[in-house]
């Protein structure tokens, strides 16, 4: 491991790896910023599983996207290939398991960033070590920047949506019978960790307080798999719904963009409001706030977590599931009152 400096003159193709997730995807945008205003000259590669490659699409920091599937072997060997034949001068590697460190390595960058883990960290020739204190993702990610040495503001996370898709967005709504003289609040109930879901039956009744106090038209979204359980909040609204399809990650990013609020549990989805400029509303359980809701009220956002004796267990499944009963529809209703005024 060097860990010295890296001279900015050598650097003229960059690679960020960031396999997984989609809110980790987003999350890194504000480091592609920072890249990009310091090294405009320099090309930036991204690196990421599909689909989550759809959110860089148009991305003014981002000048090529590889994908690969990652249950296709064959695709992921076509990539390395790739990687080994690039010649990039630097890859950071944000995701830091064992294939992304191994695959940074054999590319054969001179400079390699990457975290401080035991094992891993000898294929990196800087590495960035936790100092422990508290931050925000964001944060956690614009840390892999120290070996540059850069002076910078933390921007706003954010993706690109194109005037074509959000014409087609609108569109799709009116054809669903939105009007867009009133406010439209989508709720996405899902996450993809059971632990991380608020209940199906508070989310049906604060959508029937939210229509029958405010007048807002309600949005139901779903992931795909999540179909049954959004079924299971619309059966149980006092107005009727029709079923909600399962959009693509730029079709719902668009139709966010037409949004006045998205009410969200801690998830991809979360973040994708933010990105497009959208008020949002998130619902923290066993995960923290603090890391993953780097977003201000001053720009409409809100989070509501109650701290109780096993907060930030970060579980994916549990059986009693008392920080997410904690939470109130009064709670999660005043908070949108709050934004949708703000």
């Amino acid at each position: 491991m060097v860990n010295q400096s890296i001279p900015m003159s050598e650097i003229g193709r960059i690679l960020i790896y960031r396999a997984r997730f989609m809110g980790d995807v987003i999350l890194t945008t504000p480091l592609l910023h920072v890249l990009r205003k310091h090294l405009p000259q320099s090309k930036i590669t991204y690196l990421t599983e599909s689909p989550y490659q759809t959110l860089l699409e148009n991305h003014p920091d981002v000048d090529e996207i590889l994908t690969y599937h990652l249950k296709n072997r064959w695709s992921q060997i076509k990539i390395l290939s790739q990687l080994i034949h690039r010649r990039f001068d630097l890859v950071i590697d944000l995701f830091g398991n064992p294939r992304s460190a191994l695959w940074t390595f054999l590319s054969g960058a001179p400079y390699r960033i990457g975290g401080h883990f035991r094992g891993r960290k000898i294929y990196y020739t800087h590495t960035i070590k936790d100092d422990g204190k508290p931050k925000s993702a964001v944060q956690f990610h614009l840390g892999y920047l120290q070996p540059l040495h850069l002076l910078y503001q933390v921007s706003d996370p954010f993706i690109v949506i194109t005037e074509n898709e959000k014409k087609e967005a609108g569109a799709y709504l009116q054809k669903k019978g939105y009007q867009f003289d009133q406010k439209i609040v989508v709720i996405h109930p899902g996450a993809k960790w059971p632990a991380k879901r608020w209940l199906a039956s508070r989310f049906s009744a604060l959508a029937n307080r939210l229509v029958a106090e405010t007048g807002v038209q309600i949005y139901f979204d779903t992931s795909p798999g999540e179909q049954n359980l959004v079924h299971s909040v619309i059966r149980d609204c006092i107005s009727s719904y029709m079923e909600p399809e399962v959009l693509t990650l730029r079709q719902l990013a668009a139709l966010l963009y037409h949004a006045d609020l998205l009410i969200s549990n801690d998830c991809g989805v979360m973040h994708l409001g933010p990105a497009v400029g959208t008020k949002t509303i998130g619902i923290f359980g066993p995960s923290e706030p603090a890391v993953w809701f780097p977003y201000t009220v001053e720009k409409g956002h809100r989070f509501i977590h109650h701290e109780i004796e096993c907060s930030h267990c970060h579980r994916d499944f549990c059986d009693t599931l008392d920080c997410m009963n904690s939470i109130q529809v009064d709670d999660v209703f005043n908070e949108a009152i709050l934004a949708l005024n703000s």
